[in-house]
């Protein structure tokens, strides 16, 4: 079951939303600290009935997930009596558990294939079916056992409480990254009130139009462009970057649309989901762009690993170190692959080079004495260098972040190499590549161009500007608001109906 198929828009969420919303409703009657134990047993139970629908009895490591991390919780919380070595203890089992349990899933296979290259070693392969969502939720649980640890935060109350947080349905196959302290006080109360009910119900329709209408349009030219690349063909460079915009736009909105479905529902069921997305093609930096990019994951990483490991505390050659020890990291857990691998050593050594340049903030934020000064140059030149300035930051990041994504969807050197070489006209392409074009119909080039304009902050700007414009007029504001995302919602539905439809990208991951 994924959130783009008709039943689970109009069957399971909602009967999941109704039902916890007639409960919470007798809770919030009954009050008391204990009295939304109801609500997230009913959610729990949701929830993995959501997760047993796509996995079967895959949710059996789900559970063993959540019972193995709640109990080594328990024994790394500070308690009177309890040694920091027992503490340490638990949290190191729990680290070394919870690893094992993500690297025999996998990465086992890799490993093994890995050895395989080494003459005279053959081990055969194991066949290891991926659980869905295992990186999320494994690095969500683990993240929990390690802030109990340092006493960031007290263990959960309950154990349903805790099984909640880890296998909540918004969240749990495809993240965001959910910080247990971000939702610990919802967990035990939470308000569905009907502006947050609105709100999150716009936010999921906007999600849903993102990867309907924009994500899986957008996928049809990706997906052609590269099984041409795979099947050992160059293609012409008009249609070489147009389909790597294609998969730019195709990734970019297929998971920011699911971060937005999620945190719409996770705010029409009384939680409140941090942002995972804010523009990221926007950026004037690679620093910048992981910033705005899956920042659930990017600072997952930075406080659990990046840190310990000394961060940028122990000089520069060690602070370089880290950052592509941490990049190599965040590429595997992409995938067992090394193409992915390869990605993320490709943002690492960005970072590190603009470290070693002293671009530590984005481009426009990188020249704080410029303008300081009103003598410096007229208040004209002024604006002009700093809208070159930005404009040149942002050709560089995207230039560097596109280039990453050839590594990224490519399976092979080879076929990343064909691409590259496409990029720039010097491939030779077969006669079926150059039917390519077929790929681009009105559909796709309307998608493409949307989501290029979208891309760039354009709708929050256009709200603000709505908002203003009819300021004197609220109700106005709202029901345009209202009308958009209903039509955006319809949208979507129909193409949904039409049998518009591919999985969700990081559902692999």
């Amino acid at each position: 079951m994924i959130f783009a198929s008709p039943f689970f828009l109009t069957v399971f969420l909602p009967a999941v939303l109704l039902t916890a919303w007639g409960l919470g409703r007798l809770c919030r009657r009954r009050g008391g600290a204990d009295s939304w134990g109801p609500v997230n047993l009913l959610l729990l139970l949701a929830s993995l009935l959501f997760y047993f629908w796509g996995e079967g009895w895959g949710v059996l490591w789900l559970l063993a997930s959540i019972a193995f991390n709640a109990v080594c919780a328990r024994l790394a919380a500070p308690q009177p009596g309890r040694t920091d070595r027992a503490r340490r203890a638990a949290v190191a089992a729990a680290v070394t558990g919870n690893l094992a349990f993500l690297g025999w899933f996998k990465y086992a296979a890799f490993a093994v294939r890995s050895l395989d290259l080494i003459p005279g070693v053959h081990i055969p392969v194991p066949e290891v079916a991926l659980p869905l969502g295992i990186s999320f939720y494994t690095f969500q649980a683990l993240g929990y056992v390690i802030d109990v640890y340092r006493g960031t935060v007290p263990p959960a109350a309950r154990a349903t409480d805790f099984a909640c947080y880890v296998a909540l349905f918004p969240q749990l196959v495809a993240g965001p990254i959910v910080r247990y302290a971000d939702v610990a006080a919802r967990l035990l109360r939470r308000e569905t009130t009907l502006d947050r009910v609105s709100s999150g119900f716009k936010r999921f329709l906007c999600g849903l139009a993102k990867k309907v209408l924009v994500a899986n349009v957008a996928a049809e030219a990706a997906d052609a462009v590269w099984r041409v690349l795979e099947g050992g063909s160059a293609v012409p460079p008009s249609l070489a970057w147009g389909g790597l915009l294609a998969y730019s736009l195709q990734i970019y909105y297929d998971f920011s649309g699911y971060s937005d479905m999620a945190i719409g529902m996770g705010r029409m069921l009384g939680f409140d989901f941090k942002e995972n997305f804010l523009h990221p093609y926007a950026a004037t930096s690679v620093r910048d762009f992981w910033r705005r990019w899956h920042i659930s994951l990017s600072t997952w990483f930075r406080d659990y690993l990046y840190i310990p490991l000394g961060g940028s505390r122990r000089g520069l050659p060690r602070t370089l170190l880290n950052s592509l020890v941490v990049f190599a990291l965040c590429g595997l857990w992409h995938g067992a692959s090394a193409m992915f691998v390869l990605w993320g050593l490709w943002h690492g050594l960005f970072l590190v080079l603009e470290r070693l340049a002293g671009i530590f903030q984005p481009l426009e934020k990188s020249f704080p004495t410029i303008g300081k000064n009103p003598a410096d140059f007229p208040t004209i030149g002024k604006k002009v260098s700093n809208h070159w300035k930005t404009f040149l930051g942002r050709v560089y990041a995207l230039s560097a972040v596109a280039a990453g994504w050839v590594f990224f969807r490519s399976e092979t050197m080879d076929v990343a190499g064909r691409m590259f070489r496409s990029l720039v006209g010097c491939g030779t392409a077969a006669r079926e590549a150059r039917s390519l074009w077929m790929a681009f119909p009105p559909k796709v080039l309307l998608a493409l161009a949307i989501g290029t304009a979208c891309a760039a902050p354009l709708a929050p700007a256009l709200r603000k500007s709505l908002r203003r414009l009819l300021a004197r007029a609220p109700a106005a504001a709202e029901a345009a608001e209202w009308l958009w995302c209903t039509l955006l919602g319809l949208a979507a539905m129909l193409f949904l109906a039409g049998g518009s439809y591919n999985p969700f990208i990081y559902f692999r991951f």
